[in-house]
C-alpha cells in the first residue's frame, strides 16, 4: 500500500511539472485561476446583470459552486485521456492502472483544498461564524471524491476503448454545469418549473452536492433551502450516485484489466 502511495505521489508531481513551470508559479496560477473565474462570474450576474440570491452572499454562493465544480470537471476530463497518455509507462511497469487517473484527482486536490480554506475563512469572516454543520465537512468531501473517483476510473478506461467519448464526456458537464445552482437560486428553478420537473432538478445529485456544500460552509444556508430541498434531494441522493459510481467504477475496472494494455497499444 506504501508502494502505491508513493507513486501516487510521484504521479502527481509529474502532473505538475508538466502543468506548471515551477513550484512558486503553480501556487501562484492554483490560486489565481479559481478566484478570477469566481470574480469573473461575479462582475457578470451581480454586477451587470443583477442576480441576486437571498439565502446567502451572492459571492460565497459562487466560490462555493465555482471551486466545487472545477475540482469535479477538471479531475474527470484530465482521467479521461490519462491511461493513453501514459501508456509508455503503463505497458513497462506492472501497477494498476487506476493509480493513473487517482494521481490526477490528488493533483487537483491539491488545488482544492487550499481554495476550499479559503472559503471557510471568508464565510466565518462574512457571516460572522460558521454553521454547527461544518463538522459533517470531511463526510461531505468524501461524497464528492466518491463520485470525481469513480467516474474519472470508468471514463478512462473507455476512452482506451472509445476515443469520441471525451467528445461526448466534455458536451455532458457544460449540460450539467447549467443544469446545477451554481449562479442562480433553486428558486428560481421552482418558480419557472413544474412541480413534476422541479423533483426532477432538485434530485439531481450534482445540486444536492452543491446544497452540501453550502449548506456545511455557509451559516444560515441550510435553514433557507431546506423546505425547497429535502431529506432525500440534499443527502440521499448525492450519497447513493457517489457509492454506485464509486462501486462502478471498481466493478468496471476489474472486468477490464486485463484488457486494457491490449487497447493501449494500438
Amino acid at each position: 500500500m506504501s508502494r502505491w502511495a508513493d507513486l501516487i505521489y510521484e504521479l502527481a508531481k509529474k502532473n505538475l511539472r508538466t502543468r506548471y513551470s515551477s513550484l512558486p508559479s503553480a501556487i501562484f496560477w492554483m490560486f489565481l485561476f479559481p478566484f478570477l473565474t469566481v470574480g469573473i462570474f461575479y462582475a457578470v450576474f451581480s454586477v451587470v446583470l443583477k442576480v441576486r440570491i437571498d439565502e446567502t452572499p451572492f459571492v460565497l454562493y459562487l466560490m462555493t459552486s465555482v471551486f466545487t465544480w472545477q475540482f469535479f470537471h477538471d479531475s474527470v476530463m484530465a482521467s479521461v485521456t490519462s491511461l493513453v497518455d501514459n501508456k509508455n509507462l503503463l505497458r513497462e511497469s506492472n501497477f494498476p492502472h487506476y493509480l493513473v487517473p487517482i494521481s490526477i484527482i490528488f493533483t487537483n486536490m491539491i488545488i482544492f483544498l487550499p481554495s476550499l480554506a479559503v472559503t471557510i475563512f471568508v464565510s466565518a469572516f462574512m457571516l460572522k461564524g460558521l454553521p454547527a454543520a461544518v463538522i459533517f465537512l470531511p463526510f461531505v468531501f468524501a461524497i464528492h471524491l466518491g463520485m470525481v473517483t469513480g467516474l474519472s476510473v470508468i471514463f478512462s478506461i473507455l476512452y482506451v476503448k472509445w476515443r469520441d467519448i471525451k467528445h461526448i464526456l466534455e458536451a455532458c458537464l457544460t449540460i450539467l454545469f447549467y443544469l446545477t445552482p451554481t449562479f442562480y437560486s433553486v428558486y428560481l428553478i421552482k418558480k419557472s418549473f413544474s412541480p413534476v420537473l422541479y423533483d426532477f432538478y432538485i434530485n439531481n445529485p450534482f445540486v444536492g452536492m452543491l446544497s452540501l456544500y453550502r449548506s456545511v460552509l455557509l451559516k444560515g444556508f441550510y435553514h433557507a433551502i431546506k423546505d425547497e430541498a429535502g431529506f432525500s434531494a440534499l443527502l440521499l441522493a448525492p450519497f447513493i450516485f457517489s457509492a454506485a459510481v464509486f462501486f462502478a467504477g471498481i466493478y468496471y475496472y476489474g472486468k477490464n484489466r486485463k484488457v486494457i494494455n491490449d487497447y493501449l497499444s494500438y
